[in-house]
């Protein structure tokens, strides 16, 4: 995942240089494709970097991680990462969309770790097995993933995880300590599945890529 990254930039002005370059720049290019995400640019825009985003980063692909540095707080023109990287500009254009959808969806829930996870767990309770599928489905939002981290079938990983995020709505009714677990879990049961997922994509291989869908 992402991490130690050079900021080239006072990080005083970052809140202010936080935002979709401007497109009518003389240095970007007329042709250079803008994001598809109207919602990503306007959410960049009323962000602060080193408090809102740049904690969020290790939690995404390492590649988008770079994407978003190289693009948004170095200010390089999209053309310009496609060459360094060797793929199209609508490749780049795409990796900086999802990974922004990424940071999106981790700003919309509690902020928790996984010592938090398998320290107040066991506390619902829960059995070891359903410890580690919430903490796998955390990590990767992916039952199949975690299905094949564990050993278990993915029926088995979605059947427990389902189980344990009714649990956990009960928990937090009762004690207001569960609650940011039952938001976070609930979150990834109802719209969510793989929004943090990694996959390999071709383009992407012998190029640092960790791709994504």
């Amino acid at each position: 995942m992402g991490g130690g990254y050079v900021i080239s930039v006072d990080p005083s002005e970052l809140a202010s240089r936080f935002k979709a370059p401007d497109q009518e720049e003389n240095s970007r290019s007329g042709e250079e494709e803008v994001l598809d995400s109207q919602d990503n640019e306007s959410l960049l825009a009323s962000l602060n970097y080193e408090s809102q985003v740049r904690p969020l980063l290790d939690r995404i692909p390492e590649r988008e991680a770079d994407l978003i540095q190289l693009y948004y707080i170095q200010k390089k023109r999209q053309a310009d990462i496609a060459e360094i990287f060797g793929v199209t500009q609508a490749a780049i254009s795409y990796r900086l969309d999802r990974g922004l959808q990424r940071i999106r969806f981790l700003l919309s829930i509690p902020q928790i770790d996984e010592d938090d996870l398998r320290r107040d767990l066991p506390q619902v309770p829960f059995k070891d097995i359903d410890v580690n599928i919430l903490v796998g489905m955390w990590q990767t939002t992916c039952q199949s993933e975690v299905a094949a981290r564990l050993g278990l079938t993915q029926g088995r990983v979605r059947h427990r995880f389902f189980g344990a995020v009714k649990t956990l709505e009960k928990r937090a009714k009762e004690d207001d300590q569960f609650l940011p677990y039952h938001k976070v879990f609930s979150a990834i049961a109802s719209k969510r599945f793989n929004i943090l997922r990694e996959v390999k994509l071709p383009q992407w291989s012998n190029r640092g890529g960790d791709g994504c869908f």
